[in-house]
């Protein structure tokens, strides 16, 4: 699935808690969004930035749903894993066997997570955290691999909770 197509199954809520953590921690990143999507629509962003931070959140939505905002779209939810959920990232390597710098930065992604590593991760991470947020974390993860692991892919089928469908 493709970080569009995510941006779209997470549901609204999530949707505007990536958003409103970008409005407000991470000004400079979202700054650099909405003038990348204003300027994609011939817009100056200031037309943008002068709606309510609401508005604003309903229209950068709309437009990371679209297939050619992809990489828009990946990025932003990159941001809002990385620099905002540090303790989920952690949480996952650390159950997964994967070592870290432990702020969550991986130097070498390992060739192989075995099943009971990619079991327990999983089950750690929704020990801790709402479903749909860890289903976005680990569709994320499995990005970064042109097929994934299969191990992890297995153990995200197998709950119901973390399984996202394209709209």
């Amino acid at each position: 699935m493709k970080a569009y197509q995510l941006v779209t199954t997470i549901g609204p809520e999530l949707q505007h808690q990536i958003i409103s953590y970008l409005q407000t921690e991470q000004r400079a990143a979202y700054r650099a969004v909405v003038q990348t999507l204003a300027s994609q629509r011939k817009l100056r962003p200031v037309f943008i930035l002068d709606k309510t931070k609401v508005q604003q959140a309903t229209w950068m939505i709309d437009l990371l749903r679209l297939k050619n905002n992809d990489s828009i779209a990946e990025q932003v939810l990159q941001i809002w894993l990385l620099k905002g959920q540090p303790t989920m990232l952690t949480t996952f390597l650390d159950a997964a066997g994967i070592p870290h710098d432990g702020k969550g930065e991986v130097e070498e992604l390992p060739e192989e997570i075995p099943a009971d590593k990619a079991e327990a991760a999983v089950a750690a991470l929704l020990k801790e955290f709402p479903a749909k947020q860890v289903a976005l974390y680990l569709h994320m993860f499995q990005m970064q691999r042109p097929d994934g692991w299969e191990h992890l892919t297995a153990a995200i089928a197998a709950n119901p909770d973390l399984i996202l469908e394209a709209a």
